[in-house]
């Protein structure tokens, strides 16, 4: 999951009185049945193996989220699938100084967390990396971007055949190898800095607080076309390399294995199978991953339980649930993507929404990202959920008192969200509590991590399964002209206009008159559930991009706005305005 998102302008409607969108005898059973004592049950399951994709422990994993959505009323299946794994088969980092001293590559124990260095935690690896052997001098290159190239360009430091030394944290790990790649060097080294947000020397490091501790690792996927080795290494490694002054050898072995993963799929069936709604979020991890995503996990599974027992009074959904625990997320998203990829045409044609759990509880601060047609829906359902600090106020009081207040934030990338929003054009949803997370992608994300810094208590799993369950039965029983927001796309879109560069801004005139035509017709649009769908796809589409994890808006101007030409820039605007229209004109249809 990514470490930050792109923020959109707060939506007026925060801050109007509001309606409850639950009818009273739903919402009781769904606030009621999901519980601390379900959610953590949950949690010390995951936490007995480690569950890395297509692994023995992942695949115990899939069957027993399968018996669990079961048990809660749900029709279970597990959705085979192949793919290619990348598996770990040597690792090795010298320092060539007068006496070769091999480094220790493991994470460093915690007396206070033996789980952090069980035997199954295994070596930190880079999924994605090429294999073979390099030796060379070592370059650091700061955060890895292109000024830091530059700037070492300027000082007469060639990169071009080192080893070069990137630190964690300014963009998506692949972008950072990809970068160093581009400019010639022969490997990359990836450490957690101190400095970084979720790093020591912003508070008390894991076992004593939240941030990381020097001897931890961030493993993590750097995607496809890497073929120089990378590799990731804890703060303490990197000091001593750096003090080390010598040549240094990497060997890194990691072929990439075509093997078996497993979605899980549970489904509570609506009176219209013709549409569905999906919750889902992965199950895979790189270790115990029982924040990430242990703890999405554990809060479907009480989704689940509360959806299954309104099931049990006579309450019958118009739309199909789905609940779906994804594998291979932590390797590129492989099951969400394959899903989409197999289920495509009906994907489009039926999935109304698609709400997103993946390190929901890693914190105590709520954070949301949503499509535009969704968004409204969040300021309405945190109303009827309890803040778990104080339960005597709503989840949106808290929401609203947060610094920066209730913002929605931009959909970027790096979860499973993405190959529903950006191959499909559904709407999602992604949210929950973030923090400092400092066991992120390491060993230590584990169960004791879990307890005693992401969530004391396991009270915000508790409340995030309310918040899944109220959102599910909303997104699939109530009408699509309710469910979504079309007007919410005109202060998406004219935001996004208003943040280009005012050189660009006359180009981008066709663009803009567009959406002033839209605005009116979403407004005021009676259309029929099959229209909005369609609308919303299209709208998706045209309004949202990412890089890595970062939010792209426009992606079609975005991509011309790179180029720096202005001509290309207003062909994109043309091209957008034009589909725009068409989104309105559809709309506008009589008898739709």
């Amino acid at each position: 999951m990514p470490r930050s998102l792109a923020v959109t302008a707060l939506l007026a409607f925060l801050a109007l009185p509001g309606v409850r969108a639950t009818p009273p005898p739903y919402r009781a059973t769904l606030l009621e049945v999901p519980t601390v004592a379900g959610a953590l049950a949950s949690a010390r399951v995951i936490n007995r193996h480690a569950h890395y994709a297509g692994s023995p422990g992942d695949k115990a994993l899939a069957q027993w989220m399968a018996h669990q959505l079961a048990a809660a009323g749900f029709r279970p299946t597990i959705e085979p699938f192949t793919a290619l794994v990348p598996r770990l088969k040597r690792l090795s980092l010298e320092i060539l100084a007068r006496h070769v001293t091999r480094i220790d590559l493991r994470e460093r124990p915690i007396r206070q967390d033996p789980d952090g260095t069980r035997r199954d935690a295994g070596v930190p690896f880079n999924g994605g990396s090429g294999s073979g052997t390099v030796t060379s001098t070592l370059v650091s290159a700061g955060r890895g971007l292109d000024e830091d190239y530059r700037r070492l360009a300027a000082a007469h430091v060639s990169v071009r055949g080192k080893i070069v030394l990137v630190r964690y944290g300014a963009e998506f790990r692949g972008l950072l190898a990809a970068r160093a790649q581009r400019y010639g060097a022969a490997a990359v080294i990836l450490y957690s800095d101190p400095a970084a947000r979720d790093g020591s020397l912003h508070g008390p490091a894991y076992p004593n607080g939240p941030y990381r501790p020097l001897g931890s690792v961030q493993r993590g996927s750097v995607g496809t076309g890497i073929h120089i080795p990378v590799l990731p290494v804890s703060a303490l490694t990197e000091r001593a390399l750096v003090r080390a002054r010598a040549p240094i050898r990497i060997t890194v072995d990691e072929p990439l294995v075509r093997e078996t993963l497993w979605n899980t799929i549970g489904v509570l069936q609506g009176s219209d199978p013709a549409q569905e709604v999906i919750l889902g979020g992965h199950r895979d991890a790189w270790v115990y991953g029982v924040t990430d995503n242990g703890d999405g996990i554990s809060t479907l599974i009480e989704t689940a339980k509360a959806l299954g027992t309104l099931a049990k009074t006579g309450w019958r959904p118009k739309r199909s649930i789905i609940i779906a625990g994804w594998d291979g997320e932590e390797l590129g998203e492989l099951g969400s993507i394959a899903y989409v990829r197999s289920h495509l045409d009906y994907l489009r044609a039926a999935c109304v929404a698609y709400v997103n759990m993946d390190e929901g509880e890693s914190g105590q601060f709520f954070v949301a990202s949503a499509a535009a047609a969704l968004s409204p829906m969040l300021a309405t359902l945190t109303r009827d959920v309890s803040d778990p600090a104080h339960p005597s106020q709503s989840l949106l009081a808290r929401w609203r008192a947060q610094p920066r207040g209730a913002q929605v934030f931009a959909p970027g990338g790096g979860s499973d969200f993405e190959a529903f929003l950006y191959d499909a054009g559904i709407p999602i949803v992604d949210g929950g509590f973030s923090g400092p997370f400092g066991v992120y992608h390491s060993a230590f994300d584990d169960l004791r991590y879990a307890t005693t810094e992401a969530d004391p208590g396991f009270v915000n799993h508790r409340a995030m399964a309310q918040l899944l369950a109220l959102e599910a039965q909303r997104l699939s029983d109530a009408p699509l002209s309710r469910a979504y927001a079309l007007g919410a796309y005109s202060e998406t879109l004219h935001a996004d206009l208003a943040s280009q560069p005012s050189a660009l801004h006359g180009a981008l005139a066709p663009l803009d008159a567009a959406v002033t035509r839209f605005s009116p017709q979403a407004a005021a649009t009676h259309a029929s559930d099959g229209i909005l769908l369609d609308a919303v796809h299209r709208l998706d589409t045209l309004a949202y991009g990412r890089n890595g994890y970062a939010a792209v808006p426009l992606p079609l101007v975005a991509a011309a706005a790179t180029t720096g030409d202005a001509r290309a820039v207003r062909a994109a605007a043309l091209k957008a305005a034009a589909e725009l229209d068409a989104v309105t004109q559809e709309l506008a249809t009589p008898g739709t």
